[in-house]
């Protein structure tokens, strides 16, 4: 029997509302598989346990793949450290420059690492026999430095970008001549920051007002058979433009499939190298570090001191302008990124996007 409303419907008793059904369940993310191995490679220790000096500020600290490291300051000095099974040891000590080095970059082989400062010159070193192997003069000031050669090139290319103007000169830094064997105008602006992912043969360049380039190091054209689209407007790497900053750093993952950008406004982008697409941010602002403080989860809290303490840092590095620039490294898996905040180092899982773990969170504590 129904009984009718004052619409006229009729509704049965015994049928059920109907109405908007329940959400679809969100699929879980699927855990990264061996993430307890990827992890197990990695530093795991609360704080530090040992640290080496130079006189002045550590402005640049680059790896070799021959089991070296090296380590560039603001009064141009330069330290080789051999990386022993437990630590490092000292190898060699450089005066490379009389003013600060400016860039320090190491080759894909590990075998060769150069410097540069605004005195125009490059000076090349050997890093296994740590030995300065060749200067080159410049008529220019430099801006930016980056081995652009793979293991087994006949011509340990050399790519140098000029501060003041749009020009990057390829040089072989074997053959000892201070000329290039190749110039050319990639950006519109002066080049600030490159790297070369050695997978595809292709350099990521970035110029003063953010914009991002690919091109190939022998012919400096873009690398059309390397990557999957034609025109940047199909790609996210206007992103950087878009939100009015710039480039401090690129960083390429060991298998050559993506790359981090960091940035003066403190966020960590990952890009696709191939679609050019933005596959991750992180904001590691200071608002956003105050905000984590006050939501109490145990992971991100400091001792109100300490916090205080370190926003107090953070601010005055800000206001410094030649503050060494931040960068955001991936692990030797690509699974992982790694890069310094006001908390500690995090290492941050790519897959599932969440926080594996905080080193040196408790320097100041115990």
């Amino acid at each position: 029997m129904a009984e009718e409303h004052d619409n006229g419907a009729n509704v049965s008793e015994d049928e059920p509302l109907v109405g908007p059904g329940p959400a679809p369940r969100a699929r879980p993310k699927r855990p990264l598989q061996f993430e307890q191995a990827y992890l197990d490679a990695l530093p795991s220790a609360n704080m530090y346990e040992k640290s080496y000096m130079h006189r002045d500020v550590v402005t640049h600290v680059a790896v070799s793949s021959a089991e070296f490291f090296i380590t560039g300051s603001a009064d141009g000095h330069l330290k080789f450290w051999k990386k022993r099974p437990i630590g490092i040891e000292f190898a060699k000590h450089f005066r490379s420059h009389l003013g600060p080095i400016e860039g320090l970059a190491v080759s894909i082989d590990g075998l060769l690492c150069c410097t540069i400062s605004n005195d125009r010159s490059v000076k090349v070193y050997d890093v296994v026999n740590f030995d300065m192997m060749v200067m080159i003069r410049l008529p220019y000031i430099p801006g930016a430095i980056e081995w652009v050669y793979n293991q087994g090139d006949v011509k340990a290319r050399l790519a140098i970008s000029d501060r003041n103007s749009s020009f990057v000169h390829i040089y072989d830094a074997r053959s000892g001549s201070n000329d290039p064997i190749i110039s050319k105008e990639i950006h519109m602006g002066p080049i600030k920051v490159m790297k070369f992912n050695p997978v595809y043969d292709t350099v990521i360049s970035a110029d003063t007002r953010g914009i991002i380039e690919y091109w190939n190091p022998t012919t400096l054209q873009f690398p059309e058979d390397e990557v999957s689209f034609k025109v940047r407007s199909d790609t996210n790497l206007f992103e950087i433009v878009k939100c009015k900053t710039s480039v401090s750093s690129i960083e390429v993952s060991p298998d050559g499939q993506q790359f981090s950008v960091t940035s003066p406004d403190r966020r960590i982008r990952v890009f696709w190298f191939r679609t050019g697409k933005l596959r991750r941010v992180y904001d590691e602002s200071l608002e956003v570090a105050q905000d984590l403080q006050r939501s109490d989860a145990p992971l991100y809290r400091l001792e109100a001191i300490d916090f205080g303490r370190r926003m107090a840092v953070e601010r005055e590095i800000e206001k410094t302008e030649s503050a060494p620039q931040p960068n955001a490294v991936f692990d030797d898996s690509s699974n992982f990124l790694i890069y310094a905040t006001l908390l500690g180092i995090k290492v941050v899982n790519l897959h599932t996007n969440k926080v594996a773990r905080i080193l040196g969170k408790v320097e100041n504590n115990d």
